[in-house]
């Protein structure tokens, strides 16, 4: 599956999260309202605010994209969420990352770094609309809460850590998972996906100043319709 070339372009701010969908259940009569998630625990949208297009090979590379996106197809969007990540740390400070590597120019569908930087894997399995994962960072520093990372195509938020032991953390993350997953499943902290598509309705075209000057911005939502 394609990977949305977000280290090309570089966007500046973003926003990405797991959020609930929720419809009211009425209201008792002490006033409470009750709210229902219809969504089983929320879906992950991500908005890449403005990015420059602005060089001839990113105004081609955003045409592409465009036409891709077009086509109704899912495919990978980074969380883009290293600050956050548990980085390993060298000398008192936190090592920096190598450089990223893709296995295409416009449309990869392998982004990583070149020499490994952050290693994490399932402890244990995580049932199907499990909430709780224990994961061990084999490389990297100890998991505080907070952080986000994705098993295959799916994202999660750890929302707290449950308990510690050494660089093995138990932890509640959000949204459940979609799918049994078992133990020994990589984790990924350095640049974790989501399966997405884009929101629907937005422009996408570019307004070019002088035809060499232009920004743009985009936004996702999380989808499996093709899982049925």
């Amino acid at each position: 599956m394609f990977i949305f070339p977000a280290h090309r372009f570089n966007p500046d701010p973003v926003t990405a999260e797991p959020v609930p969908r929720k419809v009211s259940g009425g209201v008792a009569l002490n006033d409470v309202e009750d709210e229902i998630i219809t969504d089983g625990g929320g879906r992950w949208q991500i908005s890449y605010g403005e990015f420059d297009v602005d060089e001839p090979e990113l105004s081609r590379l955003w045409t592409q994209w465009q036409g891709f996106i077009g086509r109704g197809e899912p495919f990978l969007v980074p969380i883009l969420s290293l600050e956050t990540a548990p980085r390993p740390t060298a000398g008192g400070g936190l090592m920096d990352p190598s450089n990223l590597y893709d296995d295409d120019d416009a449309f990869p569908t392998e982004v990583r770094f070149g020499t490994p930087y952050i290693i994490a894997q399932l402890a244990g399995d995580v049932p199907l609309r499990g909430t709780t994962m224990t994961i061990n960072v084999i490389q990297g520093a100890r998991i505080k809460g907070g952080e986000k990372f994705s098993i295959g195509v799916r994202g999660f938020a750890i929302e707290r850590v449950l308990s510690r032991s050494g660089q093995q953390a138990t932890v509640l993350v959000n949204p459940p998972s979609r799918k049994a997953l078992p133990a020994g499943s990589p984790v990924n902290f350095e640049w974790p996906v989501v399966q997405c598509r884009a929101v629907a309705g937005q422009n996408l075209a570019v307004a070019m100043s002088l035809g060499m000057y232009g920004s743009t911005s985009i936004s996702f939502v999380e989808d499996f319709s093709d899982a049925g």
